[in-house]
């Protein structure tokens, strides 16, 4: 057998010993890193409120303005305030459910923030309203998750009308526009985290507490106020 013969012998056979494991997982690297590439690229782009020197830098401030608007302190805290103050049965009922699913969405994504890890857009200014150390990691983004689920909840618990369903679901859409705009998240952390929010508010309705139960589970913290 010539050396020729031998050379594609042992090629062939290192060939057929390759994992397919292995080529699945070296597929699965090379599309995960494809798709990274094209995020920070587009995220790159539209970061057009990043700084003052950016195309749409004059708008940083309503950005941020909607960056508050959505944060976790202020909901949580709002919806604290409610449960205190009124004296309406149905109120009780629709703060109790959302202050659950508010405080479930904090933990779901600082789960994930802290399971994957991944840092901010290059871009990205330590400007943020009241932030944690877990808001050093980008995915997904917080702002998003919440944005989406409050359009859900009010949209479907609380207002009836079109005109006031329609405002929520323009506010909500702005939140998640500023956070690639303002530089704070790529676009796919944002992608990803209204997904989460549709499905936070989902597994909310199906375990929706009535209005009774949520009675029962103030009594204990709030009767001496007005239950």
């Amino acid at each position: 057998m010539s050396a020729i013969q031998r050379r594609k012998r042992r090629g062939n056979a290192s060939r057929r010993e390759v994992n397919p494991e292995e080529k699945l997982k070296k597929a699965i690297d090379s599309f995960m890193k494809t798709v990274t590439t094209i995020d920070d690229e587009l995220t790159h782009h539209c970061g057009l409120c990043a700084d003052a020197n950016r195309p749409l830098g004059n708008l940083r401030p309503l950005m941020k303005a909607l960056e508050i608007s959505c944060h976790g302190i202020p909901w949580i805290f709002g919806t604290i305030a409610v449960l205190v103050t009124t004296h309406i049965p149905e109120h009780f009922e629709i703060a109790v459910n959302l202050l659950i699913v508010l405080l479930g969405d904090l933990i779901i994504v600082a789960l994930m923030k802290v399971l994957f890890q991944r840092q901010r857009p290059q871009h990205n200014k330590n400007d943020m309203f009241a932030t944690v150390s877990i808001d050093h990691y980008a995915f997904p983004s917080g702002h998003a998750t919440r944005a989406a689920m409050l359009a859900y909840f009010f949209a479907d618990k609380v207002f009836a009308d079109a005109a006031t369903k329609g405002v929520i679901s323009l506010w909500a859409m702005f939140v998640c526009m500023s956070r690639v705009l303002l530089g704070r998240h790529h676009v796919l952390d944002v992608l990803f985290g209204i997904i989460i929010g549709i499905c936070e508010f989902k597994v909310l309705a199906l375990y929706w507490l009535p209005q009774q139960l949520c009675l029962s589970i103030l009594e204990p913290f709030f009767g001496h106020f007005h239950l």
